[in-house]
């Protein structure tokens, strides 16, 4: 398994006010994931986001362009 990235966060903004507690919670989850592994191999998130967008454009009759 390839090694995780590590990134130097120290120089980010100050969260905006107008966040709410649900957005919080939300970053929160992901971020406990990603430290105990839960997470999607690239290649399955690729295959997985090809079947989302082709069906997504399935039900709404869009016609995907190349």
């Amino acid at each position: 398994m390839a090694k995780a990235k590590e990134f130097d966060l120290g120089g980010l903004s100050p969260a905006i006010e107008d966040e709410d507690d649900k957005t919080f919670a939300a970053i929160d989850e992901g971020i406990r994931d990603a430290e105990t592994a839960r997470t999607t191999p690239i290649e399955e998130v690729r295959k997985r986001l090809h079947e989302w967008s082709t069906s997504s454009l399935s039900r709404t009759g869009a016609k995907r362009s190349r």
